[in-house]
């Protein structure tokens, strides 16, 4: 199996990584935590990690899963719903905290929120911009 970024999976993926460092900021932040960059890293790891197998099994920056606005959201709610337990495990595990209910509610929503916030307008103006530039093909 080939890994393979599509240019707008490109984008996709360097907006995405921003909304979850942007939510770990935030979440230390209301945590009244100290914000540093290893702790970010830190807290990001084990969501990475769940996000980079969700991604491998979406293909969620593939060209075909960016082809239109609706298959980058569709793909990316995937994504998202599969890996957020991935990384809550893998947290819990290596914190040693267990998971609870909302922790994991609050995680799955707020960063689902971040990914949607920035997602949402991209995917309606990239739909723009492609039916721009085939109409000016034509």
């Amino acid at each position: 199996m080939r890994f393979r970024l599509s240019p707008t999976g490109c984008v996709l993926l360097a907006g995405d990584l921003i909304a979850f460092v942007l939510f770990v900021y935030y979440g230390k932040l209301a945590h009244h935590l100290p914000v540093t960059f290893l702790g970010i890293c830190e807290t990001l790891a084990p969501f990475l990690l769940g996000w980079i197998i969700a991604i491998l099994v979406f293909r969620t920056y593939a060209e075909r899963a960016c082809s239109s606005w609706g298959r980058q959201l569709v793909t990316m709610l995937f994504s998202w719903t599969l890996a957020a337990p991935i990384g809550l495990l893998i947290r819990s595990w290596w914190t040693g905290v267990p998971m609870t209910l909302i922790f994991s509610g609050v995680t799955y929503f707020v960063t689902l929120a971040f990914l949607l916030g920035w997602r949402l307008p991209f995917a309606l103006f990239h739909a723009l911009w492609k039916r721009t530039r085939q109409e000016t093909v034509h």
